[in-house]
Formats: structure tokens, sequence, C-alpha cells
């Protein structure tokens, strides 16, 4: 089973999703549904971490970068083979320009 590692930055975009939908939003139950969610997506990331193809980018697929998602939220990833590890890049909501973004 390959080990899940979060990047600073992903750890972040999981923190705002949970503190936008809950304070922003008013929604608690919400924030919790999703962010439970996401990380439910991640933790299968662990059993079948070559499920997802590379994104749709010529640059972002060179560098094996993959992507799945949650409700409302895209989920970035690499996952490095050799160590068995992979890492979640970036968690973003489907209406921003994720290719400027991770670029």
């Amino acid at each position: 089973m390959a080990k899940i590692l979060f990047t600073e930055p992903a750890e972040y975009d999981l923190l705002d999703t949970e503190y936008y939908i809950h304070v922003h939003l008013c929604n608690p139950q919400a924030a919790r549904r999703v962010v439970d969610g996401i990380i439910n997506k991640v933790q299968k990331l662990e059993t079948f971490p070559e499920e997802h193809p590379f994104v749709n980018d010529p640059l972002l697929g060179r560098l094996e970068l993959r992507m799945t998602w949650f409700d409302n939220y895209n989920i970035f990833y690499h996952y490095n083979i050799q160590n068995d590890e992979v890492y979640v890049i970036r968690i973003l909501y489907n209406k921003v320009d994720w290719k400027n973004i991770l670029r």
C-alpha cells in the first residue's frame, strides 16, 4: 500500500475549503462532509495510486501529475512508484484555472 503525503499547499487547501464552507457559507455539516469525502478519496489512493490518468496538459502530464475529484474539488497528486508514495499536491475548487495555478 502506498504511503500518502500531503504537501503544505494541499494541507492549506483542505483547511481553507473547510473554513470557507463552514464560515462563509454558514454550513458546518457540509464543510465536514466535503472534507471527510476528500480525505476518503485520498485514502483510496493507498490501494490504487495509478487508477487515475495524467492530467490533460503537456507540461503537467510530463510531470506525471494525476487528478481525481470529490464533489466540486479536484485532487491533484503525484505517485512515486519507486518509493510507493502518493504526494497530494493541491486540492482546488473545480471552477478555478487549475492549469495556471499548478504551473
